[in-house]
């Protein structure tokens, strides 16, 4: 496989076509990186350089090369490990500057957010050189919105997570372009009659390895969200209903989500009801984070009934079945991981929501 190299204004360097492996993560909902191993010699340490772009030939997205390590094994042969993430990651470079206020679709609140603040900012030195917005697909997915001074690419993760939609910014290879993208999986699960039906299962022979993880820990479904205003007087919205038991509280902190606005440059208090679905928003928000986890791992039969890319994809809504196990989910492929090495390809694939790191716990306290 022919590795194309760029460099970050999207000019042709060369082709890398001898390397050790290549680990190739898609992700639905955030995302996705890569590490690349080969041979440290003059030819590849000038290619691979700290934020040239690397594309597999016939992909719709790219990387950025951010982190390199050279290493010398016991033997003396050097050996070059290059890290990155998927341009995507363009979009944490980036705050969204000032307050938006959007009652719009998801997808809309996506194109906004990018556009204002990396498409046609006011300031042009904000702009993120080559990025357009891509065709509009109409979502209907909708969002009460409010957000000041957060990080753009973290506020996009959170709105997918909401509305299950999957954004990616995408490599015109022909144009030279970057282009944002916000699109939906397919439903392929077998509780549907349109799509062709997509079933992992071992007994199929499409598994090699599984593994399933079921767990509470992360888990919450009634959230109390505090808005504007102090003791009684503070305004509190409650999303979610359970009781006993089953009923699993988290309070969302919102004393900084504003009841104002500001229309043609008049400020102007919104109406209770509207700031209702603001907080309900944010409630909404704090439980897409906060869901049961239920994830199955998978290591994808290459020679199987099912083709990669045609069967199924990222962000696809298929059937998980294993009768060993007495388990029969529909869950979406949300990670996607290909592995290129010497033996061949491997595809491993993750259904469901992974269980939160640390990193995302400590995000989730300080938002």
């Amino acid at each position: 496989m022919e590795i194309y190299i760029f460099n970050r204004r999207l000019e042709f360097q060369g082709i890398l076509d001898n390397f050790t492996s290549l680990r190739w993560v898609r992700r639905y909902l955030k995302c996705g990186e890569f590490e690349l191993n080969c041979d440290s010699t003059p030819e590849s340490l000038n290619l691979l350089a700290r934020e040239n772009i690397i594309y597999k030939k016939g992909d719709t997205e790219a990387g950025y090369i951010e982190f390199r390590n050279l290493k010398q094994d016991i033997e003396g042969k050097e050996v070059l490990i290059i890290k990155g993430k998927f341009l995507t990651g363009y979009l944490n470079r980036r705050i969204i500057w000032g307050t938006e206020i959007l009652n719009v679709t998801t997808e809309v609140a996506m194109r906004t957010l990018v556009n204002k603040n990396g498409v046609a900012p006011v300031d042009p030195n904000r702009i993120i050189p080559k990025l357009m917005l891509g065709t509009i697909k109409n979502y209907t997915e909708k969002v009460d919105y409010q957000v000041s001074y957060a990080n753009l690419a973290e506020e996009l993760e959170c709105l997918s997570n909401v509305s299950n939609l999957g954004h990616r910014i995408t490599f015109d290879i022909t144009n030279r372009k970057l282009e944002l993208d916000v699109y939906k999986g397919i439903d392929r699960s077998v509780n549907q009659s349109i799509n062709p039906r997509c079933i992992f299962a071992k007994e199929f022979e499409n598994i090699l390895e599984q593994e399933y993880v079921d767990s509470l820990n992360n888990y919450k479904n009634l959230a109390l969200i505090g808005g504007i205003g102090e003791g009684a007087e503070r305004k509190l919205v409650t999303v979610g209903s359970s009781s006993g038991l089953d009923r699993f509280e988290i309070f969302a902190d919102q004393k900084s989500l504003s009841n104002t606005e500001d229309i043609g440059g008049v400020s102007t208090t919104m109406s209770d009801a509207d700031y209702t679905l603001l907080l309900i928003g944010k409630g909404n928000e704090t439980l897409a984070e906060t869901l049961e986890i239920q994830t199955f791992d998978s290591k994808i039969n290459s020679n199987s009934n099912l083709t990669y890319k045609i069967d199924f994809d990222l962000g696809d809504i298929v059937t998980y079945v294993s009768k060993k196990w007495g388990l029969t989910i529909d869950s979406r492929i949300t990670e996607v991981e290909e592995v290129y090495e010497e033996a061949g390809p491997q595809i491993n694939i993750t259904f469901g929501n992974n269980i939160p790191t640390l990193i995302d716990k400590i995000k989730r306290l300080v938002k």
